[in-house]
This record gives structure tokens, sequence and C-alpha cells, in this order.
């Protein structure tokens, strides 16, 4: 079985995003400083695929979609989140 590196933290934030270019939004059920697990509400992912959060019109952060079932994802962030993004995530 595979060990986390870091504990997860459960959130409800809402965020809009784009997978690639499609727009759609996105709970955060649960988030870690390197991924996070999300429920799209009228959209789908495939694993592989690229996702793009935004936080606010200057700010977003991308990640890799790791794992899919149905409407639930799992995302590895792409780079270290600013500590903007993570004041807002809630992570610090």
């Amino acid at each position: 079985m595979q060990v986390r590196a870091n504990n997860r933290q459960g959130t409800n934030i809402v965020l809009n995003c784009r997978v690639p270019v499609r727009r759609a939004q996105a709970l955060l059920c649960d988030i870690s400083h390197t991924g996070c697990r999300i429920e799209l509400f009228d959209s789908v992912v495939n694993k592989g695929a690229t996702i793009f959060f935004e936080i606010d019109e200057k700010n977003e952060f991308a990640g890799q979609v790791v794992w899919v079932r149905g409407n639930e994802a799992g995302i590895r962030y792409m780079h270290k989140l600013s500590p903007a993004a993570q004041q807002v995530l809630e992570l610090i």
C-alpha cells in the first residue's frame, strides 16, 4: 500500500478551473502541499490531463490528474504552491 508523503486536510473550497481550456468548477475535498482530491460539478477529466485552478484574476496553479473515480479525481501539483496560493487554500 502506498503511503502519503504529506497529510491531507479536509476543505470545502470551490474553485473555477480549466481542463485544459474547457471551463469547470471543482470542490476541493481534501488538500495537501503536494496534491488534492477534487469533485467536479458538471465536467469530467481523464487521467493524465492537466488542470488549471484559478485562485483569482492573476493567480492560478496547475496539476496533473493521477486518478479518476466518477466525478472525483486526484491531482498532483505540477509546481510548488506559492505562499499566496497556500494562504487562500488554508494550508498556512
